[in-house]
Formats: structure tokens, sequence, C-alpha cells
């Protein structure tokens, strides 16, 4: 890192002298100090990359000029010298965050050495933090996107806005300037959050967008605002408003960026559940579940029949019925048989891939269409279906705990079927098979299957 900033704290003018030219021949810029007190008002009036000092010194010593350094610049890579070889200072040093302690006298060119493995540590470290935080923004946008309903992309907004930003609450809703309205919140209740939101509607950002909380409203200091328009005509824009208390570390420029990329994915976000309403006002999503239908399923086999042409790469159906499930309507009413169902849609949505296509088929029926699966893996699929089906225990959090099973009919194209209502029909065909026997199976259409 040959633009690096240093600052060289040593009493010792020779020693000063001596590792400060060394450094500089390095390629460094090289502040030095005489002692603490000057070192200390170095650090105050610039920025450093790395911090030498000497241990004993007069005015402030090393230890707690260490201090001071870490406590305004944490990422302030800090060496300290000494001339004495005890284990207590040194120890007290790096407990401190110092990244090494050295005894002199120490060879220059050791110095340079130790100085470029300080920085070099410092930029991994620095890089290794920014691929986390990245890392983040990207696990959160694509958790908003995968919002299906509006009130599902509000909770995901306030959800992931605090997580990805560090806010003590957040404010989600819809609407421009005048005509925003509070959809959904998280840390601060509605009243309040309306109130905040109002006032910081029109307060002046500073360099960073971060506005300061008029009147310090329901404690909080600071606000960054996410504005996220969504590329349909005529739809609302949608707002998230992330706030700090006092006692909070303030928003800094990396959030107002973090901010921006947010609010790129909740415009695309918008757009989908904008898609997906549009679906639901057609008929190809089951209003109790969020799955797909079975008038989707029919055009999701042609397509896929229609794609592959004469490449004859598979794919393989599940049809999934539910063992006894009238039990549970008989027993606990229709509610709870519905609040079953929409569960397991979720329990079934997570053992597939996400190119995979769910399909509530009616009652209590799910159809899967596994893209590019021949038989084996199907079955290891519909296998780890109905284990996972075994074993999950439905509606406990609402004191129910109830048990089911299904059973799991396997087709595949081209093997099994050649066309759409073939590979349907002997799916449902091994799924029935499978009820004769004994229930909570898997079974494979064979010509057996239909007797």
């Amino acid at each position: 890192m040959e633009s690096a900033n240093i600052l060289l704290a040593d009493d010792d003018a020779l020693l000063r002298a001596l590792y400060g030219d060394a450094l500089a021949a390095a390629g460094y810029r090289v502040c030095v100090a005489e002692d603490g007190e000057a070192a200390r008002e170095a650090l105050l009036e610039g920025r450093f990359d790395l911090l030498v000092t000497d241990l004993v010194m007069p005015r402030m010593g090393g230890l707690e000029l260490l201090e001071l350094a870490k406590g305004r610049d944490p990422d302030l890579g800090v060496i300290v010298l000494t001339g004495v070889s005890a284990v207590e200072p040194a120890v007290r040093a790096l407990r401190a965050g110092a990244f090494h302690y050295l005894t002199k006298p120490l060879d220059p060119e050791a110095r340079v050495i130790e100085a470029a493995r300080c920085l070099e540590h410092n930029r991994v470290l620095r890089e290794n933090r920014e691929l986390r935080r990245h890392h983040r923004l990207l696990l959160g946008g694509a958790r908003l996107l995968a919002a299906q309903t509006a009130d599902g992309l509000g909770r995901a907004v306030t959800e992931v806005v605090r997580a990805t930003l560090g806010a003590d609450a957040v404010v989600y809703g819809r609407g421009g300037r005048s005509t925003f309205r509070v959809d959904q919140t998280t840390g601060v209740s509605a009243a309040v959050a309306a109130s905040v939101a109002s006032a910081c509607m029109d307060a002046a950002m500073d360099s960073a967008g971060v506005v300061a909380v008029p009147g310090h409203l329901g404690g909080f200091t600071q606000a960054l605002w996410l504005d996220a328009r969504p590329r349909t005509e005529g739809a609302p824009p949608a707002r998230a408003l992330a706030l700090r208390r006092a006692d909070s570390a303030g928003f800094d420029t990396d959030a107002r960026y973090d901010a921006d990329i947010l609010s790129e994915s909740l415009s695309l976000a918008l757009d989908n559940v904008d898609h997906l309403d549009r679906a639901r006002v057609v008929g190809d999503i089951d209003a109790l579940t969020g799955l797909w239908n079975a008038r989707a399923l029919e055009s999701t086999i042609d397509r896929e029949l229609a794609a592959r042409g004469e490449s004859r790469a598979p794919f393989s159906v599940l049809f999934m019925d539910l063992d006894h499930f009238k039990r549970v309507n008989d027993t606990h009413g229709h509610l709870v048989g519905s609040a079953v169902l929409v569960e397991m849609a979720r329990l079934l949505r997570r053992c597939l891939r996400a190119e995979d296509v769910l399909v509530r088929y009616g009652g209590d029926e799910y159809v899967a269409v596994l893209l590019d699966a021949d038989t084996s893996p199907a079955v290891a699929v519909a296998e780890r279906i109905r284990a996972v089906v075994e074993g999950h225990r439905y509606m406990a959090r609402e004191g129910h705990d109830l048990r089911l099973t299904l059973c799991c009919g396997v087709a595949t194209w081209p093997l099994h079927a050649s066309t759409r209502a073939e590979i349907m029909h002997r799916a449902d065909l091994a799924m029935y098979r499978g009820k004769k026997a004994h229930r909570n199976a898997v079974w494979v259409w064979t010509a057996e299957s239909i007797c």
C-alpha cells in the first residue's frame, strides 16, 4: 500500500529519523511526532492508515495513545514498540487492538516489513467486511424479490431494512409526499411512525442523505429514506424510513449506498407483486395457499413439452395427496384445515428447487413439476417430501400439534408418458397405488399401477 499514511510516534529523535526515513523510502507518507501528545494532536487533525508508537513517551504513553486512536478509528492499524521485554504491557497492547508488539532495537527494514504486514492485514479485513456487507445486501434484495403479496413485501421491507442498515425502527408505506400511508412498522408503534414519517417528509438532508428527526420525535434522532418507484404505470411509489435513536451510531455513507441498492430491489419487488396480483385476477394462483393452480399447471406442462422439442430432456411430475385429511376438517373444523393446507404448501415449497413448479391441484392434492429431472432424482425428492411431511408438527404454535402423511405418485416424461394428459393421469394412478398399498408411500408409475 504505497499511498498509506503512517503516523510514527517516538521520543527518541535518532530512531524516529531512522525509522521514518526507512518507511518513507518504501513509499509511505510518514508523519512524525516527538511524544504522545504531539501524536494525539496529529490523530485529531489527520487521517492515518497505521500508527507506529513507542510504549513509553512524555506527556502521553503508547497504551493511552493506542486506546485513543482505536476509539476514533477502530480500523486503524497499530504497532507498539518498546525497549523492554515485559509481558504485561504486551498483553495489554494486544488486547487493546494492537496488531503487533515489537521490542527495540529493531532493524529499519524489519519495521517496514511489519508495517506492510499490518496494512495488508487491515486491507483484507476491510475487504472481508465489504464482502459480508454486500452479501447481506444480496440476501436482503433476494428476500424482497421473493415476496408474493403486498403484505408480505411490507413485512420483508421492514425486516430487511432493519437488519441491513442497523436501524432501530423502520416505517414502510405507499404513496408520495402528500399521500403517504403507513402500511408496516417494526420497532415503533403505528401512531408514532405516522408522526415521525410526516415530520421527516420534507426535512432537509445532509450530504449523506440523512435526515435529523425534528424534535427527536419518538426518541429518534436520525432518519434515512428509501424511495422506490415501480415501473408499472399508475402504481403508487413506496417509501421506507429507517430510524436510529440517540444511543445508536449514526448512519454513514455506506448506509446511504445500501439504502439506494435496497430501493432498486424494492422497485423490482413492487413490480413482481403487481404482476402476481394480476396473475391472481386471471386465475393462475390458488387463493388459499398462494401456489399456482391447476390452470397454471396445464400451461406449465404444455410449455415444457413445447420447449423440449427433439431434445427429449426429461421432467417428472409428483402427484401428492394427503392421507386421511378429512379427519382434520371433521375434528378441528375447516378453518384449521385451511390453515394446515397453507402450512403444507410452505413445507413442500422448501423441499423443492427454485426452478421447480409447485401447484395446489385441488382440495388436499398438490402437484410438483421437477424440471430436467428423470425418475431417479424425482423419487429421491418424493421420498424427502414424504419424510419431511411425516416428521412435521402442523399448527403446533396454535396448540394443535397435528400429524400428517401423504402418498406421492411419480411419472416421468418421456419415459412414462408422451402427453400432458397422460403424464398427469399416470402420476395420479401411481399415487392411488400407494394409497391402496399402505399410505405414507412413494410409488412410481408402472403398468401394474392401473390394477
